[in-house]
C-alpha cells in the first residue's frame, strides 16, 4: 500500500469513526432529553388520575403524549409497543431506585 493510500484508508477510517462517536453522543442526548420528559409526564399523570387503580389509563396518557414528543421520522420507526416496553422499564427502574435507594431488582 502506498503511502497516500494508507492515509486516505486512515483518514476514512477516523472520519467513519468520528462520525459515529457523534452520532452516537447524539442518539443519547436525545434518549436522555426523552427521559426526562417522560418522568415530568409521569408526574403529570399522577397529579391528573389521583384515585388508585388507574394505572392503565396514567400509562396510556403518558405513552400518547411520549410519542407526541418524538420526532415524526421518530414515531415511524418506534412503535406504540417498542416505546411501552421502554418507559415501562425505565417506571420500574425508577421504582426500583425508590423502595430503597437501590437499583436490585427488589420491586417487582
Amino acid at each position: 500500500m502506498t503511502t497516500n493510500a494508507a492515509m486516505i484508508f486512515t483518514t476514512v477510517v477516523m472520519a467513519i469513526s468520528l462520525g459515529k462517536t457523534v452520532y452516537t453522543y447524539l442518539r443519547d442526548k436525545a434518549l436522555e432529553d426523552v427521559r426526562k420528559d417522560v418522568y415530568n409526564l409521569f408526574l403529570y399523570a399522577e397529579k391528573r388520575f389521583k384515585e388508585s387503580g388507574r394505572g392503565k389509563e396514567k400509562m396510556d396518557m403518558v405513552i400518547r403524549m411520549t410519542r407526541d414528543l418524538l420526532p415524526a421520522w421518530a414515531r415511524f420507526i418506534i412503535t406504540e409497543e417498542l416505546l411501552r416496553r421502554v418507559v415501562q422499564k425505565w417506571f420500574d427502574t425508577v421504582k426500583d431506585l425508590l423502595d430503597d435507594g437501590k437499583y436490585n431488582r427488589s420491586v417487582k
